[in-house]
């Protein structure tokens, strides 16, 4: 079971990488594509649903042409 705490950091994490999504216009499916994943899999990590491995942040990070540091850039 997930501590209270670490439910708000997964949900500050996933409001990041929406926020930086749409900035560069792109949808969950584009995303997920450039990933070779599921759309469904990037919504349940842009609510904080799921804690994603470090190895599918990195894959984010990469599809949307940033750093581990800049995705990771939010206000704990």
């Amino acid at each position: 079971m997930q501590d209270v705490k670490d439910v708000v950091y997964l949900k500050k994490l996933g409001k990041r990488i929406r926020i930086l999504r749409k900035e560069r216009k792109m949808t969950q499916l584009d995303l997920a594509g450039k990933m070779d994943n599921f759309a469904e899999q990037i919504g349940r990590i842009e609510r904080g649903e799921q804690n994603a491995s470090v190895c599918t942040l990195k894959m984010i990070a990469s599809a949307l042409n940033i750093s581990m540091k800049e995705l990771f850039d939010f206000d704990e």
